[in-house]
């Protein structure tokens, strides 16, 4: 059996997780450890454009 470096195990990872609909913001490679960084979901925060001032204009 051939031997996989662990930049080439890194993208398997990448790719498997991609294609279960995760989203990767960010993989690092140090030696023989892999850290892959999921995307965390912006949240639309529906007050974002009213102006909530209680004051006089």
């Amino acid at each position: 059996m051939a031997a996989t470096s662990i930049e080439q195990k890194a993208l398997g990872l990448l790719n498997a997780f991609e294609r279960a609909g995760k989203a990767v913001s960010r993989v690092t490679v140090e030696g023989r450890k892999i850290e892959i960084v999921l995307s965390m979901p912006v949240k639309d925060d529906e007050f974002d454009r009213i102006d909530m001032r209680h004051d006089k204009t």
